[in-house]
């Protein structure tokens, strides 16, 4: 017999379970490649190769056999970002340090305020975390700064804001996301603001943000630096905030194998700048493409390019044909498809012309 509050929760398997997973679906990464070999629908960036055969070549086999220690990783993060070690917590991917901003804000009755779309792991963590979720569309044009505002209340637990945005690329003004931030001040609220993709905007807010004492600034390797496969993200917060943010996951969370990389590359961070203008030239370029095609790209301040077509899933299935898989959406998206810049420029050569071949040949656009 079940005891008090029990019918509420879910049963899986004959096993009840937290309430909080009832409809819970496992996230699910691109599907559909089928044979495709290359793959421009994650935004990983270009991986730095050799040079990562060469650190690993290099590593103190000690840093296996041993916990890893996140410390020199943290304070060569924070001297690049402009702040002390102890305001930097080192994650496995931004989405760990997603999860630990959620579980350390939300439960039930609270809400998280962001916008839609959003990186999907933001709202997935907020109901894990017991919460709602209230958004406000921004899909097209402007960063929709007063709806947004307007709705962070009393029960409001956390504010979340993507600059740029994923999927769509678009970013905030700075104006925009500080205004934000000290509206969920007001409120003594956290605002968390995702920056995975700010290395390929023209205009990094976090300058702006620093002194503020309730914005946790979510960043990755996995992007600028091609290292997703290792999982290093990290998290700039308050210096009150940070043990917080410690304290809301798992004690070693990045292996020390993956800490020895980014290392490295930290240390050579000008040596990205070069592969990062590429992207920024390519994303210029393939929203020109698909403008002449007929397709509509939204703004993208990111490294990659989402664009509106008549015909989405024609599209995608001709890519498909030709070994290139781009992603795509359902929903209020399903119009859209997503292209990675890999910022290599014989991958760019071929998606141009498998893009011009398709869609001219289907009639599509």
């Amino acid at each position: 017999m079940q005891g008090p509050g029990a019918r509420m929760r879910a049963e899986v398997g004959g096993v009840l379970l937290s309430p909080r997973l009832a409809g819970v679906k496992p996230y699910t990464p691109p599907t559909g490649r089928g044979s495709a070999r290359l793959l421009l629908d994650a935004n990983e960036g270009a991986a730095a190769g050799s040079a990562v055969r060469e650190i690993l070549e290099k590593v103190d086999l000690e840093r296996v056999r041993r916990y890893p220690e996140a410390g020199l990783l943290e304070a060569l993060l924070g001297e690049r970002v402009g702040v002390e070690p102890d305001r930097v917590v080192v994650t496995a991917g931004g989405d760990d340090a997603i999860h630990r901003v959620c579980a350390m804000t939300l439960d039930a009755g609270r809400r998280l305020v962001t916008h839609a779309p959003v990186f999907e792991m933001i709202p997935r963590y907020a109901r894990l975390a017991g919460a709602e979720v209230q958004q406000v569309a921004w899909l097209h044009g402007a960063f929709p700064l007063e709806k947004l505002t307007s709705k962070i209340d009393a029960q409001t637990g956390l504010v979340a804001v993507v600059s740029p945005n994923n999927p769509t690329g678009a970013a905030a003004p700075v104006r925009d996301v500080v205004e934000v931030s000290r509206a969920a001040l007001r409120r003594r609220v956290v605002a968390l603001i995702d920056l995975a993709y700010a290395e390929f905007a023209d205009v990094d807010p976090t300058p702006a943000l620093l002194e503020m004492n309730n914005v946790v600034m979510i960043r990755t390797l996995s992007k600028a630096f091609g290292l997703a496969g290792l999982r290093v993200g990290y998290a700039v917060c308050p210096r009150e905030l940070a043990p917080m943010v410690r304290a809301a996951g798992g004690p070693y969370p990045v292996s020390g194998l993956s800490l020895a990389v980014a290392e490295a590359l930290v240390r050579r961070w000008d040596r990205a700048e070069a592969w990062m203008q590429e992207v920024r030239v390519q994303r210029e370029e393939l929203s020109e493409a698909l403008r002449e095609l007929g397709a509509q790209p939204l703004a993208s301040q990111a490294n990659f390019v989402t664009a509106e077509f008549a015909d989405a899933a024609g599209v995608h299935a001709g890519l498909l044909e030709k070994g290139i898989s781009v992603r795509a959406f359902g929903g209020a998206m399903e119009r859209f498809l997503r292209f990675t810049l890999s910022g290599r420029p014989e991958e760019f050569e071929e998606l141009l012309s498998a893009l011009r071949t398709v869609c001219r040949a289907k009639g599509v656009l």
